[in-house]
């Protein structure tokens, strides 16, 4: 049973990526059990998207050091069964069924959040194609989760609504770029992505590009969608915080290099 948990991978997630349905829930003025039952099939869908990954990525793991020696992939390791994974996988998708309480077009919004990261890992792989990896990634993890957790809780879907999508998406975007820079000497000989394509320090400007373009973004939709304050400051701090925080050992190393010279 543990070592079905770490096939979810947890750890690499439930800082993070449960804050964005729950922001769009909040948004639409959600109820602390609307709350509870939104964390819980975000919470399946999430950990759904991480096995789903090691599914697919199990022969490539075999050859990656640093998942081997952390366990993330007990699968590649032998320590659990393929068909034991497909049940797991099962279900978690029977967990985020649960959205069809809120209604139809919020379970639909679920329903294209789980092709999208099954389509990420799996067929098509989306995550082995430069560029559209990144978009991919965005949309599965940033825009659609938000939009899903305002919807489902019977937020009204105006211009605004959707122009504040644009926020969890830039994240999203973020948090993979991130990522990929950190497994850059990992992933060179293993698989193509965006950032074995550009570099890991055109990666690292590329994200603080994008983190800037965020705040941008931010304050205009501030000032268009008249958000509260505490959402706008902790939505800035966030936007900032969480690439600065996922790439904490690469600007290490390069103060240590800078230091050595």
């Amino acid at each position: 049973m543990i070592d079905y948990l770490h096939m979810l991978r947890i750890g690499d997630w439930i800082r993070f990526y449960p804050v964005i349905p729950l922001a769009g829930a909040l948004l639409a003025g959600a109820a602390i059990e609307q709350l509870l039952l939104i964390w819980l099939i975000y919470f399946a869908l999430i950990g759904y998207a991480f096995v789903v990954n090691n599914y697919y990525d199990v022969e490539i793991d075999r050859l990656h050091r640093g998942k081997a020696q952390s366990n993330k992939n007990p699968l590649a390791s032998g320590a659990i069964s393929r068909k034991g994974v497909q049940i797991t996988m099962l279900a978690l998708i029977g967990v985020t069924s649960l959205s069809l309480c809120f209604g139809l077009l919020g379970s639909a919004l679920v329903l294209l959040n789980l092709i999208l990261v099954t389509a990420y890992s799996g067929g098509p792989r989306l995550k082995d194609v430069p560029l559209l990896d990144i978009v991919t990634h965005g949309l599965m993890f940033g825009a659609v989760p938000f939009l899903a957790g305002f919807v489902l809780v019977q937020g009204e879907v105006t211009s605004g609504a959707l122009l504040l999508t644009a926020l969890p998406f830039m994240l999203g975007c973020e948090a993979l770029i991130a990522h990929q820079v950190v497994e850059y000497e990992m992933d060179i000989d293993s698989t193509k992505t965006t950032i074995t394509r550009l570099g890991q320090r055109k990666g690292l400007l590329l994200l603080g590009v994008l983190s800037a373009a965020s705040i941008v973004i931010l304050l205009y939709v501030t000032d268009k969608a008249m958000l509260p304050s505490w959402a706008t400051v902790a939505a800035g701090w966030y936007l900032l915080a969480y690439p600065a925080y996922s790439c904490r050992g690469i600007f290490s190393d390069i103060r240590h290099r800078a230091s050595a010279e």
